[in-house]
């Protein structure tokens, strides 16, 4: 997948029996190994603006494109399985199971892709967690890391597919400032070795200065600033 493109999308909310406008008239277009930051208020709709374009949330008006398709014309099976191979995910709680340690919640995504026999998916795994600084934390359950190391498995497991896409929404809203920075590091490191597209949700204007391009959402629309 080389790019995601929005046309003209307006996204609202039922609130009893009101509709409650989110975004209007958006237009975007991001380009494989984009650096783009979504800023705005609380509530501005960022976070609905990350999970539009990634599929997870439908447009009450207008269209998303991966490359040519129309994300939202094709059945949901194929829907996840753009999912899975092009897209990566980072959120502000890292959404680790609890039940699996560090190198198991990586595996999972190799596991979906390929299955439980793929003689890859270690390598793989195994070089993440080097890369991140996680290798002696590989058999330990999340509960017994650090917030910061907790966020580098979650980024580790979201770019173990090799995606194209990275959407990361405040992924350092509950870390330090020597943690954020050092995730915030990690994120650019690994996207530009990748050749990864970010898209950032984020009110840490640091952060967001790294990015190539910065947008802001206010009033329902979004502008480059």
């Amino acid at each position: 997948m080389n790019n995601i493109v929005c046309k003209n999308i307006f996204k609202s909310f039922k609130h009893e029996s009101e509709d409650m406008p989110v975004l209007d008239n958006i237009n975007l277009s991001i380009s494989k190994a984009e650096r783009l930051a979504i800023t705005g208020a609380s509530g501005a709709g960022k976070s609905t603006l990350l999970q539009l374009l990634a599929g997870l949330d439908k447009p009450s008006q207008g269209n998303i494109f991966i490359d040519d398709i129309d994300l939202h014309s094709i059945k949901p099976i194929e829907q996840s399985k753009i999912r899975l191979n092009s897209f990566g995910f980072v959120y502000q709680f890292h959404h680790l199971l609890e039940d699996l340690n560090v190198y198991e919640n990586i595996l999972i995504p190799q596991q979906l892709k390929y299955g439980s026999n793929s003689n890859d998916s270690a390598g793989k795994v195994t070089k993440l967690l080097d890369q991140l600084g996680l290798s002696s934390r590989a058999k330990h359950l999340p509960w017994k890391l650090s917030g910061g190391e907790k966020q580098r498995v979650a980024i580790a497991r979201a770019i173990v597919n090799n995606h194209s896409f990275l959407f990361l929404d405040e992924p350092t809203g509950n870390l330090d400032d020597e943690n954020s920075n050092l995730v915030q590091d990690l994120i650019l490191q690994i996207a530009n070795e990748h050749d990864i597209a970010l898209i950032l949700s984020t009110h840490d204007t640091n952060f967001a200065n790294k990015m190539n391009t910065i947008y802001k959402i206010s009033n329902r629309n979004i502008k480059e600033v």
